[in-house]
């Protein structure tokens, strides 16, 4: 006859059950039961009709549909995009607002400006979502068709050409006095609240250039209201083939280019993270995702966290030495 288990042996099979089911449950991704509990918003820290608010508002939609919440784009434009990051770095961290941001964000530790927040103490990097060339663009009027007409140009005429961004210490910003730097040219700064009314100043003259990625650079380009010069990275797109490099224009060396980011308050819990993590990751990599965004100029990364934050850390460290190195003066 089979003996009964003693209390110690009863207590130790069920202790080691127990330690079982916890090691089973560390084996799968971390999710929040009750997240997410209402609409989701993401913040755009430009004006509607830039590039980060149509890539934005691509990837909101697709979000909305994995998730079962409505995805609200609000766009906070201003200030270089600071008063759209404070926004976030202030809101509730629970996942319920995510910052989409461009390479911009890395300017700011560096940029000299007076803020509020520290974008690596305040910021809970999710994924660097896509990559991506910028076009450098002029104004019909201008008498130039290359790079190096603009630089001949602008030496020609000091002082008298004005390049538009869509704020002080944007990465559009630090491209462009990157190429003032690199080309020696004498030429104005003439700063917007976001993307769109740069572009919109160019066509009308009120600027010279403007570099802008190449979602939107390319519209307006083959709708005859600017005109395209080159893109800014080492190496042609082969969504634009036909434009050469600023470096082959004769500016050596120049090679910058776009980038954005997903982050959200750093206190977020690390269940929601790593779940905000894997539902982009996802959403980018699916195949209509990932050819819309090529057809847009704009490759995919779609990073862990963990990649993220290394390439966010380098990426504040190469631009805090572009500006020693090129003298840029960012107040």
């Amino acid at each position: 006859m089979r003996r009964p288990l003693r209390r110690s042996a009863l207590v130790r099979t069920a202790w080691l059950a127990t330690l079982g089911w916890l090691l089973a449950s560390a084996a799968l991704p971390a999710v929040a039961a009750d997240f997410p509990s209402r609409p989701i918003r993401i913040v755009v820290p430009y004006a509607a009709g830039g590039t980060s608010d149509i890539v934005a508002r691509r990837i909101g939609q697709r979000l909305s549909e994995r998730l079962g919440q409505p995805v609200i784009i609000d766009n906070r434009g201003g200030a270089g995009g600071s008063i759209g990051t404070e926004a976030v770095t202030r809101s509730e961290p629970d996942g319920h607002t995510i910052l989409f941001h461009s390479g911009a964000v890395a300017v700011d530790p560096v940029s000299g400006k007076k803020l509020s927040y520290d974008v690596q103490r305040d910021l809970e990097p999710i994924t660097l979502a896509v990559v991506g060339p910028f076009a450098l663009l002029v104004n019909l009027d201008l008498p130039v068709r290359s790079v190096a007409d603009l630089v001949a140009y602008a030496r020609a005429n000091p002082g008298k050409l004005n390049f538009g961004t869509p704020g002080v210490g944007t990465s559009i910003h630090l491209t462009s006095e990157l190429f003032k730097a690199m080309s020696g040219v004498d030429v104005v700064h003439v700063p917007y609240k976001g993307a769109s009314l740069a572009l919109t100043a160019l066509a009308a003259n009120e600027v010279q250039f403007v570099f802008d990625p190449l979602t939107t650079a390319k519209t307006l380009a083959q709708g005859g209201r600017v005109r395209a010069l080159a893109v800014s990275t080492g190496q042609r797109s082969g969504f634009w083939p036909e434009l050469p490099t600023v470096a082959e224009g004769g500016v050596k060396g120049f090679d910058l280019g776009v980038w954005y980011g997903i982050f959200v308050p750093k206190a977020t819990p690390r269940a929601v993270a790593d779940q905000l993590n894997r539902e982009f990751v996802a959403l980018l990599q699916e195949p209509a995702m990932r050819d819309w965004l090529k057809g847009n100029g704009l490759d995919v990364i779609a990073s862990s966290r963990e990649e993220f934050r290394v390439r966010f850390a380098s990426e504040i460290e190469r631009w805090g030495k572009l500006i020693r190195e090129a003298g840029i003066k960012l107040q």
